[in-house]
């Protein structure tokens, strides 16, 4: 798990400074301009929203978490004598975010996207951009992952497949959140589909808990990088973890609602986690705190056991697995099918 709530402080000549400081704008990360008060309370304060801080040193008026702060020296031209640069160390030259994401991501620290890869400015993402409505269209040729199929929602195993069973809850219709849907779909034929795949879940993997989460995305995609999938999945795996679990951990403020006021979230990003009892959801829809970005999937893989970055579905895809888990449901089915929900015949009778 990439930690958040890091203290990071620019060590270097004043003008070198301005410059990589200017530049350092991610969403995990509060950056305070040069030569404004930072004060304990001001870093904090980000803290508790999950974000890290970055400033220069010469801005401290207190210094109570400068002991646990990452030091990063910014070296100019003149004293730069290295083609490569040491741990730790900015060029004060060009490309100054890559470098210090380089450092972030070496001390396995998470100071989210930079905000100029996601935050609107090159359009929002449209259904062009995808993912989701190109496999129902038929590209790329390979769109024989469905396992399950409704009228207004399809099922199939995820890319980035760490675990066998692990499925997303689609709809048809291109939208961004499962807020955005008519609250009656979402009562009764999206809780109708959950409770068949957790069936099938049991019936495959004798899975005895599962996991069920979403990440909405607001205000109709914007802020979120054309190869982001702003198209509306529910995740569910096997999995121990539950929504206190994740509370507990995280230290998110989570809102208990049932599945009918969802609708009112629709303008903000949401973290929403099914509860133990499974009549209730926790959400968190804080714009201003930062969540990191696959966070749940992090916290499943840690469970497992899984090394590195294993839950990145943009690095590690796992294509063995997921068609792995395609066959696992087929041949369940086949072999229990006259005791089968007729529900659950009927919606994958394509599969055979």
């Amino acid at each position: 798990m990439k930690r958040t709530r890091n203290l990071f402080v620019l060590n270097g000549m004043p003008n070198d400074t301005i410059l990589v400081l200017n530049d350092l704008r991610f969403k995990g990360l509060i950056t305070f301009p040069f030569g404004n008060p930072v004060t304990d309370t001001l870093i904090t304060e980000s803290f508790q929203n999950n974000k890290s801080v970055i400033c220069a040193k010469r801005d401290y008026v207190t210094g109570k978490l400068l002991k646990d702060a990452i030091n990063i020296k910014v070296v100019s031209h003149s004293s730069g004598l290295f083609e490569e640069p040491p741990p730790n160390i900015i060029m004060a030259k060009n490309h100054f975010a890559e470098q210090f994401a380089k450092i972030a991501d070496d001390l396995m620290l998470d100071i989210g996207d930079h905000k100029s890869n996601s935050s609107g400015q090159n359009g929002t993402p449209t259904i062009a951009d995808c993912a989701y409505c190109r496999y129902l269209a038929g590209y790329p040729a390979d769109n024989e992952r469905t396992v399950y199929s409704s009228e207004n929602f399809f099922v199939l195993p995820t890319v980035g497949q760490f675990i066998t069973g692990y499925f997303l809850i689609i709809p048809f219709n291109h939208v961004m959140s499962n807020a955005e849907l008519n609250p009656s779909m979402l009562l009764g034929e999206f809780t109708d589909v959950l409770h068949d795949i957790e069936y099938l879940l049991k019936l495959t993997y004798n899975a005895k808990n599962v996991l069920v989460w979403e990440n909405g995305s607001g205000n109709g995609g914007i802020g979120k990088a054309k190869d982001s999938i702003v198209h509306s999945h529910v995740h569910i795996c096997p999995s121990n973890l539950t929504s206190c679990d994740i509370e507990k951990m995280s230290g998110f403020p989570f809102e208990t609602i049932s599945l009918d006021e969802l609708k009112k979230y629709q303008e903000h990003s949401y973290l929403l986690l099914r509860t133990p009892d499974y009549k209730y959801w926790k959400i968190n829809n804080n714009p201003n705190l930062y969540i990191p970005r696959q966070y749940v999937r992090q916290l499943v893989a840690e469970e497992y056991g899984l090394p590195g970055e294993s839950w990145n579905w943009r690095t590690h895809h796992f294509s063995e697995k997921m068609y792995q888990t395609v066959e696992d449901i087929k041949s369940a089915i086949q072999k229990n099918r006259s005791s089968i929900p007729e529900r659950i015949q009927n919606n994958t009778k394509f599969l055979f």
